[in-house]
């Protein structure tokens, strides 16, 4: 595609829209494809200006066309030009061209075939449908026909140059020189029926109907219903968003319109033949056999003015215009304006553009720096831009307007703003938990704009004078840890250093009172037992909560026990709470008969015991029953004094009768702090 200066068009006829709203157009008797820019940029889309066919599969700038009459533009910016002399319909994408659809043979061949290979005779209007199908006017051969996905196939028209068909299928009817084609959003296709004086409606269900026009050429009817109106030679078709048919009434010199109720108008033309100045009111200017006829980005007419080589468009106040670059040289003014001072988060500034044409559309850009911060479409010529978004300092800006096909893009001077840090407001939530010691404190601050924006950056949380935490803003909100605060009243405040654009501030001070932390006491409320060996032994227990409500689990454990005896505890695990709660060690001991006693034997208990034995062994035998008896108790008790002799013993169960057990009960348990908490109480058991 190249780029160039404003020039004289030969024979301008075609012409279409594409997303971005630049213009396309073809020059027949230059026999190439031009394309205008919303900026006011002329460039060359396809042909190098020599008549003929060649460049196929290469770039569409150095490709040969021949007499091209019509030209629409798809949904992906492909462009399709009818190559009217060539027998072809062309496509341009990305610069590249290549035959869509005709072999390049004058005639009728190939409906239900490939497009390519099919004949087509002097094809003129173009029109996309909404699936992105091509609908062309095939002139010669009196018929629309449809190119979907590389098959061809016929819409409407028998072949025959004639009339007839109204009421029937579409692909029956007669049709004398078709020259204009376009698409309903709701898929119906309308037709300019050239020779027949009337605009013809392919319905949704393949019928056809006259749509304006008797079939009398001359000019009557405005005002009132178009199938009663008069129209003569229509040419280009196309229909706006809300559904109005515009078309060309080429030998009438106007451009009317069809509203969706059905009533005809006139919109450009006063019916002389001629060119009217640019900005003459266009419903009585002079135009020159209008043809190819498309609706701008604003919803504005423009037209092929063809013997004026001109393209035109009535504007929103009803003058008519030559586009940009095809008119002569326009300017556009772009100023831009700020009440100052500002604070961040306020302020605006105004872009307002002035051109050649009143009230310019389109859209404004506003440029920090050059670098874009927001735009917005123009209404009455001018913008509004909030300046919430730009941070604190100095601000070069600028407005960039991109044009509106009539007048071009221009840019402003740049102003010079400067925006003030705002002030900000800092709030210390009172925490929400209950507070203990040792105990992490979560603290929360709010920091607010007193007019706009969200403040970032950090927060310190402070106890009297010292920082105790301290947390990054996230949406005007900082979280932070005080980890152990003391027991006792404590004074809390935040303080917001501020940042970029943000001034700093601090909170009013928060009184938090951190208790002592929960603990607990175990006490046995009977300290003492004495049980029959063999039996059971239970101590009834204490548990309750110190400074606080208690809420861990309490276990316990018993040491201390009679050898052989056991212990359980009933409940085995407690929690204090607020009332406190009991529990029991339960011991079961073990019966003293027979429990093994140490035996300690030395010195001279021994030798005494020893020296007693011979009188047992060697008593006489006449005295042997008698004497038996008084020796034993006497050898009895020496040997009792050789076991009682020097040496470490215990006391005797049988000579004391009881064993007394000094026993630790022992709580253990975990408290909000995670930290383990151990409480003990002694007992005394005596088992007899």
């Amino acid at each position: 595609m190249q780029r160039m200066e404003a020039q004289t068009l030969l024979l301008p006829s075609g012409v279409a829209y594409d997303a971005a709203g630049d213009l396309f157009f073809v020059d027949t008797n230059r026999n190439q494809v031009f394309e205008v820019s919303l900026a006011g940029v002329l460039s060359t889309v396809a042909g190098t200006g020599v008549q003929g066919f060649a460049g196929d599969g290469g770039a569409a700038a150095s490709a040969l066309l021949n007499a091209p009459q019509g030209i629409a533009v798809g949904p992906d910016g492909t462009v399709y030009v009818a190559d009217t002399g060539n027998q072809r319909i062309r496509a341009i994408a990305k610069g590249q061209i290549g035959t869509f659809a005709g072999s390049g043979v004058a005639g009728f061949s190939g409906d239900g075939g490939g497009a390519t290979v099919a004949m087509l005779s002097g094809p003129t209007a173009l029109a996309m449908d909404a699936s992105g199908a091509l609908l062309v006017c095939d002139t010669n051969n009196q018929r629309a026909r449809r190119v979907s996905a590389g098959v061809i196939a016929t819409v409407a028209g028998d072949g025959v140059e004639g009339f007839a068909g109204d009421g029937a299928a579409a692909i029956a009817a007669e049709l004398d020189m078709p020259a204009g084609v376009a698409v309903a959003s709701d898929g119906r296709i309308f037709i300019a029926d050239s020779h027949n004086n009337r605009l013809r409606v392919v319905e949704t269900n393949a019928t056809i109907e006259t749509f304006a026009g008797t079939g009398v050429a001359g000019f009557a009817g405005d005002g009132g219903a178009a199938a009663a109106a008069q129209i003569f030679l229509p040419r280009g078709v196309s229909v706006d968003a809300a559904g109005d048919v515009i078309f060309a009434d080429a030998n009438n010199q106007r451009l009317r319109m069809v509203n969706a109720a059905g009533t005809i108008s006139t919109i450009a033309g006063s019916g002389w033949q001629g060119v009217a100045a640019d900005g003459s009111v266009a419903a009585a200017g002079a135009l020159n056999t209008p043809r190819g006829v498309a609706v701008s980005s604003f919803g504005a007419p423009v037209f092929a003015d063809t013997p004026n080589q001109m393209v035109r468009e009535v504007a929103a106040n009803g003058d008519i215009y030559t586009v940009a670059v095809l008119a002569a040289p326009r300017v556009s003014r772009v100023s831009i304006s700020a009440a100052q001072p500002i604070v961040y988060g306020q302020g605006s500034a105004g872009i307002v553009v002035a051109g050649s044409v009143p009230a310019p559309q389109g859209v404004v850009t506003l440029l920090d720096g050059g670098v874009s911060v927001g735009s917005a479409m123009l209404a009455g010529g001018a913008a509004t831009f909030g300046l919430g978004s730009l941070g604190a300092g100095v601000h070069t800006l600028s407005g960039s307007y991109a044009g509106d096909g009539l007048n071009p893009a221009a840019v402003s001077a740049v102003a010079m703003v400067s925006i003030a840090l705002a002030p900000s407001t800092t709030a210390l939530q009172s925490p929400a938990q209950s507070s203990y010691a040792g105990l992490p404190l979560l603290l929360t601050a709010d920091i607010a704009p007193v007019i706009a924006g969200v403040p970032t950056g950090q927060v310190e949380f402070l106890d009297g004078a010292t920082i105790v935490a301290t947390a990054t803003l996230a949406n005007g909100v900082a979280s932070g840890t005080y980890l152990a605060p003391a027991q006792g009243s404590h004074m809390l405040t935040a303080t917001y250093a501020g940042d970029g654009n943000f001034l700093g501030s601090a909170s009013s001070g928060v009184v938090a009172t951190v208790a002592a932390m929960p603990d607990f006491s175990v006490s046995a409320s009977v300290p003492s037992q004495t049980v029959q060996g063999g039996l059971i032994a239970s101590f009834p227990l204490s548990v309750l909560s110190q400074g606080g409500v208690f809420t861990g689990g309490v276990t316990f454990s018993v040491a201390g026990l009679q050898s052989g005896a056991t212990a359980s505890f009933a409940p085995p695990v407690v929690v204090p709470g607020a009332a406190g709660v009991s529990s029991a060690l339960n011991v079961q001991t073990v019966a003293l008969v027979g429990l093994a006693r140490p035996l300690r034997l030395g010195g001279r208990g021994v030798g005494l015991g020893v020296l007693a034995l011979p009188l047992i062994f060697f008593a006489g035998l006449q005295r042997k029953l008698r004497r038996s008896l008084c020796v034993w108790p006497v050898a009895l008790s020496l040997l009792l004094m050789g076991v009682g002799g020097c040496g470490a013993r215990t006391i005797s169960s049988a000579a004391e009768g009881s064993q007394t057990f000094m026993l630790t009960i022992t709580a253990t348990a975990t408290n909000l702090a995670g930290a383990i908490v151990v409480h003990t109480t002694p007992v005394s058991l005596v088992v007899e």
